[in-house]
């Protein structure tokens, strides 16, 4: 019998036991299900005893990774599609197989995206707020336009971006993309027009979605400069990783817009993600911003995308440790066999 340690929030247990069964492992494979905190790090006891792990939200330090080799463990399976938290590297050093769950909640979080879009073209939520104060004016909140003919401009184009373009398109909505990987033929053929630069996406969009992951080349993406080139009437989304975002520069704009009365800086802004989640060290400032929605990282979450998040882990995982082969989803086999520490 195989053991794998199922590390995650309480929520998870019951269903991971349950997926156990559906995908008829339970007589090949057990779960050493521990509860932990957002973030926290297994610790060498909890992980005594297990071929694989499977992660909630730990993070995966060259320490962490240090220790699951000391363990005998050599897959690490991620239940996200960010891999921001885990030291991918310091894996691979130590002959540990990461895998993650691709696409698995790319319908929620395109959903959520245009929910936050929606939301700040209505002024629903400033609404309420405004009468839970007691008021009652339909005139509150920011300047209101109809999403037909304005410009949605994705930044990237994953599967969730590529979600998005089609629930933009039925609104009437022009979308355009600023995606290096992607050719001027795949957009087009999904509608959508290629900016050449970032900076030619921002100019011409009236709201600006971020949809690419947080590597070196992404981080603080969004800064002073890029928010000054976006029109002072537009809308900024951000349901991709916070740290994305200068939050700094992003307060400064909604200020500005404020201050100059609409002239300059940007309209209002909807977060699903931002900095400092992993020890809750906001921006209050931007958080509580009368310009600023902000949402506590839910997109993801649906039954549907929970059900195929743990099914996605522990497949990964009974891959490695019954069929001793690499996971589905690997994300760093490339990287063991050039370093020659294939655990297989």
């Amino acid at each position: 019998m195989h053991q794998i340690l199922f590390f995650s929030d309480k929520e998870f247990h019951e269903r991971a036991e349950h997926m156990l069964e559906k995908l008829g492992l339970a007589n090949e494979v057990s779960l050493k299900i521990v509860a932990s905190k957002q973030y926290a790090a297994p610790t060498p006891e909890d992980l005594n005893g297990c071929e694989a792990f499977i992660s909630e939200s730990a993070l995966i330090t060259a320490e962490v990774a240090e220790n699951l080799r000391q363990a005998g463990i050599r897959c690490c399976s991620v239940m996200s599609i960010g891999m921001n938290h885990v030291d991918v590297d310091a894996c691979t050093k130590n002959g540990i197989i990461v895998t993650n769950c691709p696409g698995y909640c790319a319908e929620e979080v395109a959903l959520h995206t245009v929910a936050l879009m929606l939301d700040l073209m209505r002024n629903i939520s400033m609404g309420y707020q405004s009468v839970l104060e007691g008021n009652w004016n339909p005139r509150v909140g920011i300047p209101t336009h109809r999403p037909a003919g304005q410009t949605l401009g994705l930044v990237f184009f994953g599967r969730i971006a590529q979600q998005v373009a089609p629930l933009a398109q039925a609104l009437g909505m022009n979308v355009v993309v600023w995606a290096p990987t992607k050719s001027k033929e795949e957009l087009a053929a999904k509608g959508c027009k290629q900016a050449e630069t970032l900076e030619e996406l921002l100019i011409q969009s009236d709201v600006v979605s971020l949809h690419c992951p947080l590597i070196p080349e992404t981080k603080n993406l969004m800064g002073e400069k890029e928010f000054e080139l976006m029109k002072p009437h537009a809308l900024f989304i951000n349901t991709a990783r916070g740290e994305c975002v200068d939050e700094d520069a992003l307060l400064n704009a909604l200020n500005t817009s404020i201050a100059s009365n609409g002239e300059k800086g940007i309209l209002a802004c909807g977060l699903d993600t931002v900095c400092g989640e992993s020890n809750h060290s906001f921006n209050r400032k931007l958080i509580e911003h009368p310009r600023s929605l902000v949402t506590p990282h839910l997109a993801y979450n649906s039954e549907e995308a929970v059900d195929a998040l743990v099914r996605m882990t522990i497949e990964a995982a009974a891959q490695f440790v019954v069929e001793h082969r690499i996971p589905d989803n690997a994300y760093n086999a490339e990287d063991l066999i050039k370093a020659g520490t294939l655990p297989l």
